[in-house]
């Protein structure tokens, strides 16, 4: 691609314009999808706080057995609720795609003139599409286990200690919240995560080898993540120890430290144009 860039360009190198998503996608899929999950357990741990204070006032030797069957009754529930929400992640995915795309696309129009509408789709995209579709799957089941298994513990250790209903009410509602809680970070790191990726796989596609790393300005960032910032990184080995501008190119980090992977990561990879190596 660099070879069809504006002829008569001085410039060693462009970097093109960040593809920074808006958290908005990160909403769309916490609403969509982790949340009809949340809120079922919300609904189910208000019949089991109620399971609970009939126990607890009678305990009777069937009385566990009442209050635990109304556990597992509401996660089976909300196991076929996770089921029916495929669709939901595939056009989240779908549109998260198409919002890297049309990004890129614009990224390249304008530091090249040239226009990829016609030549990349979403189906080059296909197979990591699948992967994060199966990932949020699987996270979902995981945050409905969470939620079962901190009100199975609270349900249970009340009973033990006969505490008070209105005690272990707190404690399962605690426990619902902090499964919310949960998933808003779960859909804002899979919207960086999945946008990261997505932007990896364009810039390969293009044949651009060199990528600056673009630091998240977070309030609490990781400081190797800090030390990378406006370094410029690649994955060819034959590329490592050239310049560019003076600026040195490293070998990329690990795949699994790549800027989005990490738990909470917000951190991007610009893809650079190079016209021209230093000598």
């Amino acid at each position: 691609m660099a070879k069809r860039a504006r002829p008569g360009m001085r410039r060693k190198a462009i970097v093109l314009r960040d593809i920074d998503p808006p958290g908005t996608l990160a909403t769309n899929l916490f609403r969509a999808v982790y949340n009809p999950v949340v809120q079922a357990w919300a609904s189910g741990a208000e019949r089991i706080i109620a399971a609970y204070a009939a126990t607890v006032s009678e305990m009777t030797t069937d009385a566990p057995a009442d209050v635990r069957a109304e556990i597992d009754g509401a996660a089976e529930q909300i196991n076929r609720l996770v089921l029916l929400l495929t669709p939901d992640l595939r056009r989240w995915a779908l549109s998260v795609e198409g919002y890297v795309r049309g990004r890129w696309r614009g990224a390249v129009l304008s530091a090249t003139g040239v226009d990829l509408q016609t030549v990349i789709g979403p189906e080059d995209a296909r197979q990591t599409l699948a992967n994060y579709v199966e990932w949020n799957a699987n996270l979902v089941a995981d945050v409905s286990a969470q939620a079962k298994q901190r009100i199975g513990n609270a349900v249970f250790s009340g009973l033990s200690q006969r505490k008070p209903a209105r005690e272990v009410a707190k404690d399962i509602r605690e426990a619902v919240s902090m499964s919310r809680a949960r998933s808003v970070r779960i859909a804002s790191h899979q919207l960086s995560s999945l946008s990261g990726e997505l932007a990896r796989e364009r810039r390969r596609e293009a044949g651009l080898e060199v990528f600056a790393w673009h630091h998240s300005r977070k309030a609490h960032p990781r400081q190797d993540h800090v030390v990378r910032d406006g370094k410029l990184y690649t994955e060819n080995p034959a590329l490592v120890g050239k310049k560019v501008d003076g600026i040195e190119v490293r070998a990329a980090p690990p795949a699994d430290d790549r800027a989005g992977v990490k738990p909470f990561c917000g951190c991007r990879e610009r893809a650079v144009m190079v016209f021209e190596f230093d000598d």
